[in-house]
């Protein structure tokens, strides 16, 4: 049996920039549908999934994943008549009275929410009568599933934290004896995804997308400078509860949707315009609001830990990907573990709306352990042909992935800048070794070479370690046998490995580790064996393969497309290794 995951809506930045056209221009919103994507599943396993953004090459894509779709299609060998069940990753059907109050609100539900929309959007592309096999899933439950999938946890407390689901921003679960329960909700009005969005956008970065930017710089700030304002901003209530007086202004559905009372008080509270202040000035803000959003973090757990007396922790969600946060959580000991979904954005939703049905038919999706690779593998085929096209790139092919490996771990140990295109794409935001750009991390200078003159983006940004499962408790503050495979996790580094691994060390002490284990992850993880035998240390700086502002690479042209581009020393790809000649 086929089931379909879709993670997107229909057509919605195109309707508010249709009717709204000033404030998509400047003001700070929330569009629902931003990071469109589809999985497949197959009884019981994923057949592929893919984000709709590394098809048409617009980071967080809100268009409607039809490249998405049809690549898990043919993953398949299948068309959509072959699906059994299509599911959406929101289900707004509950809620369309809410949006009859008024004609604007009305127009959105009809022409972006409504059931009808969607399946007019699928008909577009795809022939056949969809709507018996159409359903619509909770928002937050396909965020739940789609951290349940991965994790190994068979009873846990469950906190899905983002930005907005249909009317929800945080949601709290308990799952026991296979069954889910949910037993909080806090509507977008105590929104701590919007709020923190909305303090990303005063500071001049772009709104639901640039918020790592914000916790990488809170490392070089003081939280105490503004920690009066954030205090008021965000109020820790009985209870686990949270109030955010300046999300409770917007009255209509046009202010909700834009925040227009919210933008403004936020700008009176701090006293000064964010975007053009010093860094300085961005760096306090940037730390006191960290710093209070770690402190409601702990708040709205600790009181459920407390309820409930689970002593593992499943998130999922926008706010999830806050591994600074997380991190605190985790060396908090107040949970003995903490599983973090691997895609715990929107694009996640797909594969979660589909498990979340199959839970419900009584087939959950259980894959603790297996690494995302769920999109296209590179062609050497069609590689071949691409480098036709460039006669001033040198290629040596290699019989098979192993020497290819070999010769990328030595290139690494050299001290050249490697691209990695190698089996399968990432599903979801992080790069854990089939598309990423690899260096030492114990020249300091390679943090600055990739940030500035590779990856063109801020200097102050850290980078993740990857390392071999094994090797990790020794060079991070990690318990033997400890593993975060998906880089969700910020860590310590151990005081004595800092002198070794300056490259990957933030400002603070920390790295957003990846651990990297021979049975999950086994090409990956002979690279890293290969490097230690020719350095002494299983560690290298992992980052994705992208330019700053550009999705990952997905296709041959665009692995190589990008190395031109990039000041990068070697690119791997399909058992081919690409240099440029003298």
């Amino acid at each position: 049996m086929l089931t379909l995951g879709i993670a997107g809506l229909a057509d919605v930045s195109g309707f508010l920039e249709r009717h709204f056209p000033e404030q998509m221009r400047g003001e700070s919103r929330i569009v629902q549908g931003m990071d469109s994507a589809a999985a497949l599943l197959a009884d019981g396993k994923v057949i592929a999934a893919a984000s709709e953004e590394r098809f048409d090459r617009i980071k967080k894509s809100p268009a409607f994943p039809y490249e998405a779709t049809q690549y898990c299609l043919n993953a398949a060998g299948a068309t959509l008549n072959d699906v059994q069940n299509i599911c959406f990753n929101f289900n707004f059907t509950r809620y369309r009275p809410v949006y009859m109050a008024t004609s604007a609100a009305r127009h959105y539900w009809q022409q972006c929410l409504s059931p009808e929309a969607l399946q007019d959007m699928l008909q577009k592309r795809f022939d056949g009568c969809l709507a018996p096999r159409i359903h619509h899933v909770d928002h937050h439950q396909a965020h739940l599933h789609a951290a349940l999938a991965s994790s190994g946890f068979e009873r846990f407390l469950g906190v899905v934290m983002d930005a907005a689901g249909e009317i929800s921003a945080t949601s709290v679960y308990l799952y026991d004896a296979g069954s889910v329960q949910r037993i909080a909700r806090y509507p977008i009005t105590q929104s701590l995804g919007v709020f923190y969005s909305l303090i990303t956008h005063f500071l001049g970065y772009a709104f639901n997308e640039d918020e790592y930017k914000v916790m990488g710089l809170a490392s070089f700030g003081d939280p105490a400078r503004y920690a009066d304002f954030f205090r008021s901003a965000i109020v820790l209530c009985p209870e686990g509860g949270v109030e955010i007086p300046c999300l409770t202004l917007n009255q209509d559905f046009v202010d909700s949707l834009f925040f227009r009372n919210s933008v403004p008080a936020i700008e009176r509270g701090l006293g000064f315009n964010g975007a053009e202040c010093p860094l300085q000035d961005r760096a306090d803000v940037s730390a006191a609001l960290q710093h209070r959003f770690t402190e409601a973090l702990f708040h709205i757990c600790g009181h459920y830990r407390e309820l409930t007396g689970m002593t593992d922790l499943l998130l999922s969600g926008g706010c999830a990907e806050n591994c600074s946060a997380i991190g605190e959580l985790r060396t908090s000991g107040m949970f003995d573990r903490i599983h973090v979904a691997y895609a715990s954005g929107d694009d996640g939703t797909a594969l979660g709306a589909a498990a979340a049905h199959a839970f419900g038919r009584g087939q959950p999706l259980r894959i603790p352990g297996e690494m995302p690779f769920f999109g296209p593998a590179p062609n050497g085929a069609v590689l071949r042909r691409v480098l036709e096209q460039h006669p001033e790139l040198a290629v040596e092919e290699f019989a098979g992935q192993q020497p290819m490996l070999e010769a990328a771990a030595a290139d690494i140990a050299a001290d050249r800048i490697v691209a990695l295109c190698d089996g399968r794409m990432e599903y979801g935001a992080r790069a854990l070794g089939n598309r990423s750009l690899l260096a030492l991390p114990s020249k300091a200078a390679n943090k600055d070479r990739i940030n500035l003159a590779i990856k063109k983006r801020q200097n102050y940004r850290p980078f993740a370690p990857a390392v071999t499962s094994e090797g990790a408790h020794r060079y991070f503050e990690l318990n033997e046998g400890e593993e975060y495979p998906y880089m969700t996790m910020l860590t310590r580094v151990r005081e004595e490995a800092v002198p070794r691994l300056p490259a990957i060390v933030h400002v603070d002490g920390t790295a957003r580790v990846q651990t990297v284990n021979r049975r999950h992850n086994p090409a990956f993880h002979t690279l890293l064996t290969q490097v230690e035998a020719l350095t002494g240390v299983p560690v290298v700086l992992n980052t994705s393969y992208n330019v700053n502002h550009q999705p990952i690479v997905c296709s041959e042209n665009e692995a190589i497309q990008t190395f031109i581009e990039m000041g990068i020393d070697v690119l791997y790809v399909a058992n081919t290794k690409v240099t440029r000649r003298q």
